[in-house]
């Protein structure tokens, strides 16, 4: 009987046999990441996120999250790769981007970024935040930056009323110096943490008000001699999360478990004391819900 060979010297049909066998393998292996995302609770079609993972945090906060080239560090930074690692995700997969808090919203919601890492929210706010909130990991409350020389000193935290403060733009501090002080609140805006810093350092601004981790980085690693920081702290109690896009109710589980086991594993305390216990600075896990 004679066959039909290929020039490969094999017969047509155990090709074809082996080109099926191919083709489960590979729908297979395109199949892990997902089910590694989901690890013991599938995610909603609409919430696997793919096979990178695109991660904002503010890249202005020394200790907290900052970027110095191609390397990131602080505690979000460390939060973010432990939680990555529990959906399944390798370092190299993960896509950073700056998100501050003006922008940080709009870059969720339009898709630039899978999950923002370091939202800060507080108990002042309504529930809806517009996004899905997986955490807390820190709980912290406003503190105050000042000059330690040049113009009239404020030494206290009613020396604020009155007195030109800078708050990061769209920032729940904002919020709480509204609060506390009403009309008698100056404020001027900024993008960002580090801009000021820079507006206090030039006198523009009489002081800086923002959660007191992250005036703790910008004081401790580059503006010791030059600020420092009232022992006051002020308005409803804060807490640091992970922004999901609104309906990601697996997604959240899964980043809420991933928190809880950063907790209890020991990984939290190792990630604090390379970052903000550098500093001397005094803080504990907060309970992720869920």
């Amino acid at each position: 009987m004679h066959r039909a060979f290929g020039d490969s010297g094999m017969p047509r049909h155990a090709r074809g046999h082996l080109r099926r066998l191919l083709a489960v393998a590979m729908s297979v292996a395109l199949l892990l990441p997902l089910a590694a995302c989901g690890q013991n609770d599938p995610l909603g079609a609409s919430e696997v996120v793919g096979p990178r993972l695109t991660i904002g945090v503010a890249t202005d906060q020394p200790t907290m999250g900052y970027r110095k080239g191609d390397s990131y560090t602080g505690l979000n930074v460390e939060v973010a790769r432990y939680v990555a690692d529990r959906l399944g995700y390798a370092d190299w997969q993960i896509v950073w981007e700056n998100a501050t808090e003006s922008e940080g919203g709009r870059m969720l919601r339009d898709g630039t970024v899978d999950m923002i890492v370091g939202v800060f929210v507080d108990d002042a706010m309504n529930a809806d935040y517009g996004f899905d909130f997986a955490g807390p990991y820190l709980s912290e409350r406003q503190a105050v930056m000042v000059r330690r020389q040049g113009g009239q000193p404020i030494d206290s935290l009613d020396g604020l009323a009155g007195r030109k403060t800078c708050v990061v733009r769209s920032s729940r501090s904002a919020v709480q110096m509204r609060k506390r002080f009403g009309e008698e609140a100056r404020l001027v805006e900024q993008p960002g943490a580090t801009q000021c810093v820079t507006a206090l350092l030039s006198g523009m601004v009489d002081a800086v008000v923002a959660p007191g981790a992250v005036l703790a980085g910008l004081h401790g690693v580059e503006n010791t001699d030059t600020t420092r920081i009232l022992p006051e702290r002020f308005g409803d109690e804060g807490h640091y999360g992970v922004a999901l896009p609104s309906g990601s109710t697996q997604l959240k589980h899964r980043v809420d478990l991933a928190l809880r086991r950063m907790r209890e594993d020991g990984s939290w305390k190792r990630s604090y004391e390379r970052t903000l216990g550098t500093l001397g600075y005094e803080a504990d896990p907060d309970q992720p819900n869920g």
